[in-house]
C-alpha cells in the first residue's frame, strides 16, 4: 500500500512539469562542453580620493645615524679636491686672427741694427781668453826704496790689550755655542711611576727638570741623550690622551679642561700632522660647545632666546667640516625658525583677541 502511494505521488509530480522544461531535459547535448576557465578576480578599484591621499603622503624620513662627541673629535678630514679641474677653452677665432708683434720697431736702419745685435754670434773661447787677459796683473819693477808712511811707534801694552779683547770674544763665543748645544739635549728618567724629562740648561753644563708625566713609562729604546724630536711627541701624546679621558667621563664633558689639554699639546707639536690633528680637535670642541649653547637657549622657548640659539647654530655651521655635520646643524636651524614663527603667530593672535575684547567699565 505504501509502495503504490509513493509511485502515484511521483507520477503526479512528473505530470506537473512544464513541457518546455521537459523538452530541454530531453535535448541534452551528447558531450558536455569543456568548462571555461574562471577569470581571475578583479582587484578592487581604489577610490580616487584614497589614491590621491596616498600619492600626497610624504616618504618616510630616513633616520640619520647619531654621531657621538668622541667620534666628532677623532674624525679626520681629508683635503678637498674637485672632481674635475677647471680648464680654459682656447678661443679659436682669436687664434686664427692672431699675428705676432714685429721683431723690432722704429726706422728701417734701427730695425736692421737691432736684428744684427740679436742675431750676432759669440765665440766662448774668445770671451774666455779676453777675460783671462784682463785678469792678469800688470807687473812693474821699481828700484826706488818704499816710502814708510807709518810714523807711529807701536806700544806693547796696547797690542796686549787687543789680544786680550780678541781672546775674550772668542771665549764668549765658545761659551754661547756650547750653551746652545747643551740646550738641545734632553734626558729621561723613571721616578716613582712617573717619567721625568730633563733639558740641558743654557750653560755649558747642567740640566733642569722640564716636565713630569705620571703613568708614562720609559721608551723601549734607551739613550744617553735624546733630541727634541724624541721627547716632544711623548709629551704631545700625553696631553692628547688626557683630553680623551675627559671625553669619556659620564655626563656633560669638561669642555674647558679638554681645550686646556689640547692647547698644552700644541706647545709640543713638532710635525704638521700633529699640529693639524690638535687644531681639528679644538675646532670640534668649539662646535660642540656652540651646539650645547644653542640647545640650552632653544629650551627657554622665547623669541629672544631662540634668536640666540640661531646665532649659535650659524657659528657652528661655519665650523662644520663635512656634510653630516652641516645637515644636522641646518636641521636644527629649521626647527628654531619654525619655533620663532609659531611664537610670533601666537603673539599676533593674542593682540587681535585683546583688541576685540569689550572694554570693561571704569570702577
Amino acid at each position: 500500500m505504501g509502495k503504490n502511494s509513493l509511485l502515484k505521488s511521483t507520477a503526479k509530480k512528473k505530470k506537473k512539469t512544464t513541457p518546455k522544461v521537459a523538452a530541454k531535459a530531453k535535448a541534452a547535448p551528447k558531450a558536455k562542453a569543456a568548462a571555461k576557465p574562471k577569470a581571475a578576480p578583479k582587484a578592487k578599484a581604489v577610490p580616487k580620493a584614497k589614491a590621491a591621499a596616498r600619492a600626497k603622503k610624504p616618504a618616510p624620513k630616513t633616520k640619520k645615524k647619531k654621531v657621538s662627541m668622541k667620534e666628532l673629535i677623532h674624525k679626520k678630514f681629508d683635503t678637498w679636491k674637485p672632481d674635475k679641474l677647471y680648464t680654459v677653452t682656447p678661443d679659436e677665432k682669436y687664434l686664427k686672427g692672431f699675428a705676432a708683434p714685429p721683431f723690432a720697431s722704429g726706422s728701417e736702419e734701427e730695425t736692421r741694427r737691432i736684428k744684427e745685435l740679436l742675431l750676432k754670434k759669440f765665440d766662448i773661447a774668445e770671451i774666455k781668453a779676453a777675460a783671462e787677459k784682463a785678469a792678469e796683473p800688470e807687473v812693474s819693477v821699481s828700484y826706488e826704496p818704499p816710502v814708510d808712511t807709518d810714523t807711529t811707534v807701536s806700544d806693547p801694552t796696547e797690542k796686549a790689550m787687543k789680544y786680550l779683547v780678541a781672546a775674550l770674544v772668542v771665549l764668549v763665543a765658545i761659551i754661547v755655542g756650547s750653551s746652545m748645544i747643551n740646550k738641545t739635549k734632553y734626558y729621561m728618567d723613571a721616578n716613582e711611576g712617573a717619567l721625568e724629562i730633563w733639558q740641558g740648561r743654557f750653560a755649558p753644563m747642567g740640566e733642569e727638570l722640564l716636565i713630569t708625566l705620571p703613568g708614562v713609562e720609559l721608551p723601549e729604546t734607551i739613550k744617553d741623550v735624546y733630541l727634541k724630536k724624541d721627547v716632544f711627541p711623548i709629551i704631545f701624546n700625553y696631553y692628547v690622551e688626557k683630553a680623551d679621558t675627559l671625553l669619556e667621563i659620564p655626563g656633560m664633558p669638561d669642555f674647558g679642561g679638554i681645550k686646556n689639554y689640547l692647547n698644552m699639546a700644541l706647545s709640543y707639536a713638532v710635525t704638521s700632522d700633529s699640529t693639524e690633528a690638535a687644531y681639528n680637535r679644538l675646532n670640534n670642541i668649539e662646535l660642540m660647545i656652540l651646539l650645547y649653547k644653542a640647545d640650552v637657549a632653544a629650551s627657554k622657548a622665547t623669541i629672544s632666546d631662540l634668536k640666540d640659539a640661531k646665532r649659535y647654530l650659524n657659528e657652528a655651521e661655519g665650523l662644520s667640516t663635512d656634510d653630516l655635520q652641516a645637515d644636522m646643524i641646518n636641521q636644527k636651524i629649521d626647527e628654531v625658525d619654525i619655533m620663532i614663527a609659531d611664537l610670533k603667530a601666537k603673539e599676533v593672535k593674542a593682540k587681535e583677541v585683546k583688541a576685540k575684547a569689550p572694554a570693561t567699565p571704569a570702577e
